[in-house]
């Protein structure tokens, strides 16, 4: 058995489905002890020559097998919600945990690695939840109350039962740490590979221009032999495994027939006592057979533990902690002072109120803070000293649309990523934000219009595509805080005198900040911050007509 305090508090979390669930396959399985009942009565009535008596019972058996199958269908869908509850809950937890200013900012922490405990990891539990669980409830719960029936039969072979079934039950905890601890060399092994995958496709174009593809190969080649050994190494755990709980079961099982032998031997035919003993001898095991039959589900739950819990683990300054400034200016800075673990400081003292009216620019030398200002207003990162407010409450992303120098896209239709701020927004609204983007007659000259799926990263698109898509999806979003980062890069003057004519209009009710260097950018700010030597510094000008 494959028990984790982890994995039992994550179900515990769902109180009701568990017992749903549990009570639903206790059920399912207790029909197999009514089609025992039956068939021994069956069994003696056909062995006695009353052959009317044993068609009743084998109508029983079928109403029995009739009533399993619609109690296993039910239990299977009150399983799968379950499980599926605890996978949203999950996703939703670990990806902010994922998000969270330690975690996005610690050099050490590989995004392959999060990607696969947030997806193969959180899939695991699901699968340990909705199929594991139940069936090892069930043990506990099926399996002393057949012992006793069969104990009122025959106190004896009780005893005998009641010892291999302990054998089936117990035994297995004996190398439990051993499996643990291949469990998680297994994940580790996992994690390495999957982290190496991810970092070389993203790295492919960088890999060909040095002429490293080889090399990397290589090494993702080491990864999955290395992946394999511990696969095979787990898989050979579970083989002992399995044989001994298998011993065990035909242990109870040749005990029960040569009790049933012995029986008959002495007192002529069978009686119904008889088969029935024999039966629920065999039916005390199934609860057993059934939780050996999902130890691979128990397994990838288990495994998936250490990454979980590592992920938990670095969550880093709790985001709801965040200093929270009255007032009514939609961003407030005040004394902001930050620095990275090397101790030299990155912002200074920084003081600004930023209201809507017009475009605020941010200029400043490479590495001069411009980004870790940004971040700090999201709320990645936490100042070291003075306070920051946006819309009234703590930083916080919930506030803030974004617009970064890289933009991202996802495999999808434009429809779902333009929407995935806001998915509730209608096509009028849709089409609005894409004009104000300058990138609606574009949409719609793709195959589908704004139903076209774009390739991952929006490989399918241009940079200057891209970056409007990124915008429009900014807009649709409609929050108070507008955070852009060199929004003209990949544009033309055209299409860049349209965007930031749009961003004048935007700027109006809602705070727009954004980094550029551009002059012609520029010309279009009525408001300028200078960043240099983590000091702000700022001057008021005339904006372009």
């Amino acid at each position: 058995m494959m028990l984790n305090r982890s994995l039992w508090a994550i179900t515990g979390q769902h109180p009701l489905r568990l017992t749903g669930t549990t009570g639903l396959l206790v059920l399912g399985t207790g029909t197999y002890l009514a089609q025992a009942w039956f068939t021994a009565l069956a069994l003696a009535a056909l062995v006695a020559g009353r052959g009317e008596a044993a068609l009743g019972w084998l109508a029983g058996i079928v109403a029995v097998a009739v009533l399993r199958v619609a109690v296993n269908l039910v239990q299977a869908r009150v399983a799968n919600g379950l499980g599926a509850a605890v996978r949203l809950r999950l996703r939703r937890d670990l990806t902010g945990a994922a998000l969270s200013p330690g975690l996005l900012h610690d050099t050490a922490e590989r995004a392959g690695i999060a990607r696969l405990t947030i997806t193969d990891g959180i899939d695991g539990v699901d699968v340990y939840v909705s199929k594991y669980v139940g069936h090892l409830l069930q043990v506990f719960i099926l399996c002393p109350v057949i012992l006793v029936a069969i104990s009122l039969l025959n106190p004896w072979l009780a005893l005998v039962l009641g010892c291999c079934l302990a054998l089936a039950v117990l035994a297995p905890r004996l190398w439990h740490r051993v499996l643990r601890s291949r469990g998680s060399a297994h994940w580790d092994s996992y994690e390495r590979l999957a982290a190496d995958f991810l970092e070389s496709l993203q790295g492919m174009k960088t890999l060909r221009l040095i002429g490293a593809v080889g090399r990397n190969r290589e090494r993702l080649g080491r990864r999955s032999d290395e992946l394999h050994r511990a696969t095979v190494a787990t898989m050979r755990t579970s083989l002992f495994d399995t044989a001994l709980v298998d011993f065990a079961i035909q242990a109870g099982i040749v005990c029960a027939a040569a009790t049933a032998v012995l029986a008959a031997t002495g007192a002529g035919q069978p009686t119904a006592r008889v088969y029935l003993l024999l039966l629920l001898a065999s039916e005390l095991f199934r609860p057993i057979r059934d939780l050996s039959r999902h130890w691979h589900s128990g397994y990838l739950g288990l495994s998936a533990v250490a990454g979980i819990d590592a992920l938990r683990a670095g969550t880093g300054t709790d985001l709801a902690a965040a200093d929270v400034v009255s007032g009514t200016a939609a961003i407030a800075l005040n004394d902001v002072g930050f620095g990275y673990s090397s101790g030299i400081p990155v912002l200074r003292g920084v003081t600004c109120t930023l209201r809507p009216g017009t475009i605020t620019a941010l200029t400043g030398s490479s590495g001069a803070g411009k980004s870790t200002l940004f971040d700090l207003i999201l709320g990645y990162l936490q100042p070291e000293t003075g306070s920051i407010s946006v819309a009234g409450s703590g930083a916080g992303a919930s506030q803030v649309s974004v617009v970064s120098q890289r933009s991202y896209l996802f495999s999808g239709s434009v429809r779902d990523n333009l929407t995935v701020g806001r998915p509730g927004a209608t096509d009028a609204d849709l089409h609005a934000s894409a004009r104000a983007a300058g990138i609606h007659d574009e949409i719609l000259a793709l195959p589908g219009g704004y139903d076209a799926i774009l390739a991952e990263g929006g490989d399918s698109l241009s940079g200057g595509q891209k970056q409007r898509l990124s915008v429009a999806r900014a807009l649709l979003a409609d929050r108070p805080v507008l955070l852009l980062d060199e929004p003209t890069s990949a544009l033309n003057d055209s299409l860049a005198h349209h965007l930031m004519s749009t961003l004048q209009s935007v700027a109006r009710t809602k705070v727009v900040l954004m980094i550029a260097h551009r002059t012609e950018t520029l010309d279009f700010a009525g408001r300028i911050l200078h960043l240099d030597d983590g000091v702000l510094s700022e001057r008021e000008r005339a904006v372009r007509a």
